[in-house]
């Protein structure tokens, strides 16, 4: 079962429908609604009613003959999709829409996941017959990406679709998922009434502490006190139940026990509020009893199509003028600005609106999500990834709901806006504490690392780098490359910023620029402007100790004119701005902060390290901005659909579900993607006992596993002869075959790992990593007269693992020898999807 979003943000659910009686009378009911045109339209003939023989075809669940998906809201079939399997590779396909929700996106939604199913069961293709006149459906199939062909004969067109995922397909998905998932959470960011369920009149209750903080926000719409036992809530009436509440209820906020929840989700149910915070705990969190209640309240709230927050969460907040809505536990509405914020923890996040709040960084709208139950990290990344407002998002994530999926919106959302994230349950104490918490998953945090750097994201290990790099972020533009100097007056305060900034990758440029003590203020405003136009500097961190009471509002009021100055002059010449940030060290309080004007801001840290790390991770951020954002290409002799047949068909000769697969046909399949652009030879050159035959250049590790998180994961390694003239290494590492081993796996440090699907910056990438000692070396001699067919083998391994299912994991060994790829070794293991 799965939820999914239509285009107006009512949520629905899609399940396989089965031969019993509660879906034979769901899909009665669906057919009994339906118009005598949409039966003509599914059925080619006028029907009274369906009969057994076609409900029986039709329910017929186990996907490798037949599949019918339903889509249900409200308790009620609202659209059928059916697909008969016609041979091997063929199977045809058709749709009914409730006639009341046509238009709604219900149809391209059951064919998108219709096609999903069909392609683990080894369906190549969809045929579908619709009469010319129906072009309603017409539409529906042009309108889900598929390279659909329609040749028509008479008064119908024979419609065919490839079911291969296309770059077409992909973009029109996430354009859909995108629209229709903003929708589903604007009741939640742009309430107009809001109620909340169990406000107390005791002020130490949680449920008054909420209800006051609406108040005292100044909330633009309606907020209702909802208590059965009370006349009235800090002056406000209050009503006893939800459906008693005089108009209607967009966003409810429940503040009650655990025990009480059901009575609760029933009544907004039928009041028809649109979506729920629950901020109890007492469900997932603690233990299979809660579970089971968490469901069952979700299962209820997605039945009628209403989207929930939480349980076990503190709340959320939106600070636009005319919404002024503080919906959550902080005592306080945050500054209003331009930074979305999302915690998994309720109390860290709540932690974070203060802090951010305190160092002059404004706020868009908050969210703790809680335990996750339906709306996720994902989901606010695309409400914010076109909301005008939001200019930068940080996140607190202890698990991923869906990886592939975070991974394909996060590639998108960075490029428009940075997106920081702090990443719990790093190690395996940490995952323990977190799955005992928070039941949450978590992955191996090597390959979370892959992850964010395949889509941008800006990792942070704590909290405190999150309001660091946010102040840059913040008020500073981004730096256009890595070549940092240095204006200070203290010299040990230069050791130990041009120390942190080669820790960190950046350039120093020095020698620094040292002002001494004498005259200060007027010191620093000759100097920068001379600092900053120089074509050879990127950024400029300005350092200053104080040596009098009131020279730093002196120095601070000369950085910022010098700064002005010549921000003056980029403008009037249409130059891109240089960043400048400051380090006082200062005998007061230690805290980021900023100095300047409206039109010159300039972040201020309390140490050094701490500017140049913000530096440092803008500096990677402005780089991958600067790459190309990369797709999967498609690529020219490579064939997925006959290196599936060969798996498929040495699967049924074993008459084997799992398998460890031979060299021949692991190398058949490799020879049909034609995995390194010439057909595969078996290596000739003998093998020492270190791996080495003494003559290949080199020999990559090339390991393809099935991560149950993350889903097909790849690791490359490189080995060389050792040989110190070419400055070469010798990498043993080795992957684990097992990924519940994860402290054996986080002992261990892959050379390159990437996420499937690669794009083909992602394979350039991967290959560069593979043969790149250090982030400051320079590849390995021989590199580059193989790379072109090294990343384009990888772009072919990538494509065969994402589109042949069957492959649970594969492992090749390549050696280079004279400018040629030879496969050393090469082996499959294969089954059956479930």
């Amino acid at each position: 079962m799965s939820r999914v979003i239509l285009r107006d943000g009512k949520v629905a659910e899609i399940r396989r429908a089965h031969d019993n009686d509660r879906d034979r009378r769901l899909v009665r009911e669906l057919f009994a609604n339906a118009s005598p045109e949409s039966l003509y339209y599914r059925f080619f003939h006028m029907i009274r009613e369906v009969s057994d023989d076609v409900l029986k075809t039709m329910l017929t669940d186990d996907g490798h003959t037949a599949l019918s998906l339903i889509c249900l809201a409200g308790g009620k079939a609202i659209g059928i999709g059916t697909y008969v399997r016609q041979d091997e590779a063929c199977a045809e396909v058709a749709l009914l829409v409730d006639d009341r929700l046509q238009g709604r996106g219900i149809g391209t939604l059951l064919l998108e996941q219709l096609a999903q199913v069909a392609w683990q069961y080894g369906i190549r293709r969809f045929e579908a017959t619709v009469l010319s006149d129906n072009q309603k459906m017409l539409t529906v199939f042009h309108a889900s990406g598929f390279e659909s062909s329609r040749r028509r004969t008479s008064d119908v067109y024979e419609l065919t679709l490839p079911l291969a995922e296309t770059e077409r397909t992909r973009a029109l998905q996430d354009t859909r998922e995108k629209m229709a998932t903003a929708a589903s959470l604007m009741p939640f960011f742009q309430p107009k009434t809001v109620a909340v369920v169990g406000a107390s009149r005791d002020p130490r209750r949680l449920g008054h502490l909420l209800f006051r903080h609406i108040l005292d926000g100044e909330f633009g719409g309606t907020v209702y006190p909802v208590n059965p036992s009370a006349g009235s809530v800090a002056g406000v009436h209050a009503y006893p139940d939800l459906v008693n509440v005089p108009e209607a209820v967009d966003l409810a906020i429940v503040v009650v026990p655990a025990w009480q929840i059901q009575s609760v989700i029933e009544d907004c149910i039928r009041a028809g509020v649109r979506a729920v915070v629950i901020t109890s705990a007492g469900f997932s969190e603690s233990g299979p009893e809660g579970l089971a209640l968490e469901q069952s309240v979700l299962e209820r709230l997605r039945g009628a199509g209403v989207r929930l927050i939480g349980p076990n969460c503190l709340g959320l907040v939106a600070t636009a003028p005319e919404i002024q809505f503080n919906g959550s536990f902080a005592p306080s509405m945050p500054l209003f600005g331009s930074m979305a914020i999302a915690s998994q923890s309720g109390a860290l996040g709540i932690a974070i609106l203060d802090a951010v709040s305190r160092s002059g960084i404004g706020v868009s709208s908050f969210c703790s999500t809680g335990n996750k139950a339906d709306v996720s990290s994902n989901d606010l990344l695309l409400y914010w990834e076109d909301d005008v407002q939001t200019r930068m998002i940080a996140l607190y994530l202890e698990s991923f709901g869906n990886p592939r999926k975070f991974s394909r919106i996060a590639r998108r959302v960075t490029r428009k806006k940075p997106v920081l994230v702090v990443k719990g349950a790093r190690t395996a104490e940490g995952i323990q504490v977190s799955r005992a918490r928070t039941a949450a998953l978590s992955g191996q945090d090597i390959t979370v690392e892959a992850l964010f750097r395949q889509t941008g994201i800006i990792r942070l290990d704590n909290l405190q780098e999150v309001f660091d790099v946010a102040l840059f972020l913040n008020f500073a533009p981004l730096l256009r490359g890595k070549r940092i100097a240095v204006v200070t007056n203290t010299a040990g305060g230069a050791v130990m910023t041009a120390d942190a900034l080669g820790r960190l990758g950046l350039e120093f440029v020095g020698p620094p620029i040292d002002l001494g003590f004498e005259a200060l203020p007027q010191g620093y405003r000759e100097v920068l402007p001379h600092v900053l136009r120089d074509p050879n500097v990127d950024g400029v961190m300005v350092l200053f100790s104080p040596v009098g009471l009131s020279e730093e509002d002196a120095v601070s009021a000369a950085v910022v004119e010098a700064v002005e100055s010549v921000r003056a002059e980029w403008t009037a010449a249409g130059e891109p701005e240089k960043p400048v940030v400051a380090n006082f060290l200062t005998t007061g309080e230690s805290r980021i902060r900023t100095i300047g004007t409206d039109n010159c801001t300039i972040p201020v840290y309390p140490y050094p390290e701490q500017a140049a790390l913000s530096l440092a991770k803008v500096a990677e951020y402005a780089d991958y901005l600067q790459n190309p954002p990369g797709h999967i290409p498609d690529i020219e002799g490579l064939d997925c659909n006959e290196a599936r047949s060969l798996i498929r068909l040495w699967l049924e000769l074993t008459n084997s579900a799992v398998d460890l697969v031979t060299k021949l046909p692991a190398r058949q399949c490799l020879d049909v993607m034609n995995v390194i652009g010439m057909p595969i030879a078996e290596s000739t050159q003998p093998i020492s006992d270190d791996g080495f035959s003494g003559q290949e250049d080199f020999c990559i590790h090339i390991r393809v596993t099935s991560h149950p998180l993350f889903g097909p994961t790849l690791h490359a390694h490189l080995d060389t002869p050792l040989n110190p003239q070419q400055g070469a290494f010798c990498d043993v590492t080795m992957y684990p075959d097992e990924w519940s081993n994860t402290s054996a796996f986080l002992a261990r440090e892959a050379r390159s790992t990437k996420l499937i699907p690669l794009t083909d910056v992602d394979a350039a990438d991967c290959v560069l990593q593979v043969f790149t000692r250090t982030t400051q070396d320079e590849p390995l001699q021989n590199f580059s007269q193989y790379h072109a067919s090294l990343v384009e083998g990888m772009l072919r391994l990538s494509r065969l693992v994402d589109e042949v299912p069957e492959i649970h994991s594969l492992s090749l060994q390549m050696e280079g020898f004279g400018g040629k790829l030879q496969v050393r070794q090469c082996d499959m293991e294969v089954h059956l999807p479930a």
